[in-house]
This record gives C-alpha cells, sequence and structure tokens, in this order.
C-alpha cells in the first residue's frame, strides 16, 4: 500500500480571466513539501494571478487545485478561507508589517490578536533566522532585509504547507537579498512548499525548480544551476 504523502500544491489547467480579459490562461505545476520553485516573467504574464490562485485568494475560472490532497474546487468559502490560514502563508511585497508592534508581535499577530501567548514561538523561528537579538526591536527602526526576513517569520510561524513570496528580495542589496533568500531556504528546511516570484535570474538560480509565465502561460525551465549549498 503506498503510504506517501501527496505532493504540497498540484496545480492542473489552473486559469483565471479578468473581465478585461487578461489573467491567467494556464499553469501546470507540481510542488513537493521541503522544495523552492521559483517563477519568472515580465510585468502583466500573470504572475500576482497566479499567487493570488495558490492562495486561494482568487477562485479559477478552469482547471484544479489541490492542496496536500485536497480539491480545493469542491471546498465551500468558508473552508477555503479556514485551509489559506492553516496551510498557506504570504510574503506580501510591500510586506505589511505593523509598524506599532514591534519584530517577535508582528510575527505573533499571523495567530490572531493574543499575541502573549505566542512570543515563544515568534522568538524561536525569529532566532532560526538569524534576528533573535532584533526580537523586541520595532519595524520602524530596522533595515529592509531585517523586515523582510520578519515577514519570512510571519509567513512560516505557522507552520504552513506552502509559503507564496512576492518579489522577496525586491530592492535589496546582494548581501541582505541572500539573508532573505537564507530565511526562506530555512523555511523549505522545515517542510513547507516556497514559491516565490522573481524579475530576478540570481535568485530563481538558487531555487530547486524554476518556471516561467510569459503571456499568462506557465512553463517549467530546466533545473536550477545553483543549489542551496551556495547560500551562506
Amino acid at each position: 500500500m503506498n503510504t506517501a504523502s501527496p505532493p504540497a500544491v498540484v496545480a492542473e489547467g489552473l486559469a483565471f480571466t479578468y473581465a478585461s480579459g487578461g489573467g491567467l490562461h494556464r499553469a501546470d505545476l507540481t510542488l513537493e513539501a521541503g522544495t523552492m520553485a521559483a517563477v519568472e516573467g515580465p510585468s502583466g504574464s500573470g504572475k500576482s494571478t497566479l499567487l493570488a490562485l495558490l492562495g486561494l485568494i482568487l477562485s479559477p475560472t478552469a482547471g484544479a487545485l489541490r492542496i496536500t490532497g485536497t480539491d480545493t474546487g469542491t471546498l465551500s468559502q468558508a473552508d477555503r478561507d479556514l485551509l489559506r490560514r492553516r496551510s498557506i502563508g504570504i510574503v506580501l511585497q510591500d510586506l505589511g508589517l505593523l509598524t506599532f508592534l514591534n519584530a517577535w508581535e508582528n510575527v505573533a499577530a499571523a495567530f490572531g490578536p493574543r499575541l502573549a501567548r505566542h512570543r515563544t514561538a515568534a522568538c524561536d523561528l525569529l532566532g532560526d533566522l538569524g534576528m533573535a537579538r532584533l526580537a523586541d526591536a520595532r519595524v520602524t527602526e530596522l533595515s529592509g532585509g531585517q523586515r523582510q526576513r520578519i515577514a519570512v517569520a510571519r509567513a512560516a510561524v505557522k507552520q504552513p504547507v506552502l509559503i507564496l513570496a512576492d518579489e522577496p528580495t525586491s530592492g535589496l542589496d546582494p548581501k541582505t537579498a541572500n539573508s532573505v533568500m537564507t530565511a526562506l531556504r530555512s523555511c523549505a528546511e522545515r517542510g513547507a512548499a516556497v514559491l516565490l516570484v522573481t524579475h530576478d535570474p540570481a535568485v530563481a538560480d538558487v531555487c530547486d525548480h524554476g518556471y516561467v509565465l510569459d503571456d499568462g502561460v506557465l512553463s517549467a525551465v530546466g533545473g536550477a544551476m545553483v543549489r542551496k549549498e551556495s547560500l551562506g
């Protein structure tokens, strides 16, 4: 009997069409737990739509999406929302951090308003991402790369099946970008499937799998040339 766990994510013919006619025409991909994948593509190619579909923010107009074997197309809106809260972490391009909270409080906010009960989990994860000494710092006092790592920690603290990251290294210098990618790799090593969209080929090269999204169609590309051993 086959007792292997299903892939974290399986998308088959996934599509979404806006009233204007744009959107995502077709996406087929499989994401295994513990791996990182990158999606490259020009602006307007459908990358944000793909993230919204995988994050259960949008419902597809065609195709199927399974998360750890669950067919999301059969779920009610309430069950989709619950699955997203429990199983998906999202790193927004604008980060969405709360400036009136410190670092660990921003991470703990992923659980809801009762922050104190989740302090240990938040601080432990910040420590794993090299942010232990800054756990009590206000986010307004931190660098761009440090804030990015807080956003990664917030997405990962509930140990989701899937982490989606929208341009996680945008605007960062190479050293800082490397620290953010190391943080995302740490999330994969903790068991999540990590998918990020990027315009930076160097970022895509440190992922395990690569895809190109062009004119709404997602295509797989060859294996990443640089592996996680290159991350320091």
